[in-house]
């Protein structure tokens, strides 16, 4: 394998593994880019809700798209096109001063939208012309899916490491919790 095409292959796994995690984050919880939605569109909670679990979904089928090569033209289009849209509502935002965290993985960032949801979002309308001048086939499927799968089990796990110290963790009782139970009792 060439080095452009070890480029190619890394950097298209990564990003199918960024939407993928963008996407279920957002479809898991919804609220924050819903806000965001609110805000930015001036729309409805109903429509933003509606619209924001429509771009998860694009986003999660795009993501997982990207990494069979028969689909790999038309998910490639759809990747610069979400990311025109991403620069555009980090555009968006940048100007109208929004304090509002983007909500991008379906958790509150520290940072509104801004200057880095462009500068993303244009990186991937790069990546997705990139792709598209790509031959299909010139990237090697057969790993792909795994080192994705891989990348996405990472990011999820730092994405989210939050939700999974709470899972494995055991469930603290606050004090008194035992004498309270044993007179209700």
């Amino acid at each position: 394998m060439s080095a452009t095409q070890l480029l190619a292959t890394a950097s298209t796994c990564l990003v199918s593994a960024v939407l993928v995690c963008s996407g279920l984050g957002k479809l898991a919880t919804p609220k924050h880019a819903r806000q965001l939605f609110m805000e930015l569109l001036r729309v409805r909670r109903s429509t933003a809700l509606t619209l924001v679990r429509g771009v998860a979904v694009v986003e999660t089928a795009v993501g997982a798209a990207l990494l069979v090569p028969a689909g790999r033209p038309a998910a490639a289009a759809a990747t610069a096109a979400l990311g025109a849209g991403f620069a555009a509502a980090g555009f968006v935002g940048w100007q109208r001063r929004t304090t509002l965290p983007c909500g991008c993985f379906g958790r509150p960032e520290s940072r509104p939208l801004g200057a880095r949801n462009v500068l993303v979002g244009l990186a991937l309308v790069g990546f997705g012309v990139a792709l598209l001048l790509e031959s299909p086939a010139a990237l090697p499927a057969d790993r792909m899916a795994v080192v994705a799968a891989s990348l996405v089990a990472g990011m999820a796990l730092l994405l989210w490491r939050g939700m999974v110290v709470d899972l494995v963790r055991p469930r603290t009782r606050p004090a008194g919790a035992e004498l309270t139970k044993e007179i209700a009792g």
